[in-house]
């Protein structure tokens, strides 16, 4: 059980902070949306996890803004464009585990940030969606060995607000796929008309 003392208090408000923003980064509609309240998250998460002494969460974090930044310009910079990046990114996620060495549970946070490096390079929302999920039960996983209540409310309620993003997602596609069909049926009755 943590020590609760008041640098242990403040970083458990930091967490509480960064508790907030999962709903809106994963139900987010534009990938652009959601790359910047992720970087935004990062930073609060990476500061948190500095705080209570869990550093391989707080370099993976830390990372994962450099990450954001990169693939928030991917659309715009044509040296952004390259999937070289994903392959960079996961690289240093996975080194970083070893420079950040605290015990096996510091994969967890490299895993998790690796599956994300994946998903965000995609240019759908869904599919950001479908990868974090594993993603996010990595982090939670770390946030319950590190001890952080933030860290773990905040992890369950990114794993709500993914399925409800993705209820909406697929919810959207059958529509529009309905949709498809019955202007597909009324061409089709128009043409043998």
């Amino acid at each position: 059980m943590p020590e609760f003392d008041l640098y242990t208090l403040i970083a458990q408000g930091i967490g509480v902070i960064a508790m907030i923003l999962p709903y809106f980064i994963y139900t987010a509609r534009t990938r652009k949306t959601l790359i910047a309240l992720k970087f935004v998250s990062d930073a609060l998460w990476g500061t948190h996890y500095f705080m209570l002494g869990a550093l391989s969460g707080a370099v993976m974090n830390g990372i994962n803004m450099g990450r954001e930044v990169v693939f928030q310009c991917k659309t715009s910079h044509k040296w952004a464009q390259t999937p070289i990046w994903a392959i960079v990114f996961i690289i240093i996620n996975l080194s970083s585990t070893l420079l950040s060495w605290q015990g096996w549970q510091s994969l967890l946070p490299a895993v998790g940030a690796s599956i994300s490096v994946v998903g965000l390079w995609c240019a759908s929302p869904l599919t950001i969606r479908l990868f974090s999920l594993p993603s996010t039960a990595c982090w939670l996983a770390y946030a319950l060995m590190s001890g952080t209540p933030s860290g773990i409310i905040c992890n369950v309620i990114q794993m709500i607000a993914i399925i409800v993003g993705l209820y909406r997602d697929i919810k959207e596609r059958r529509a529009q796929k309905n949709e498809q069909k019955n202007a597909e049926a009324v061409s089709e009755e128009t043409a043998s008309e």
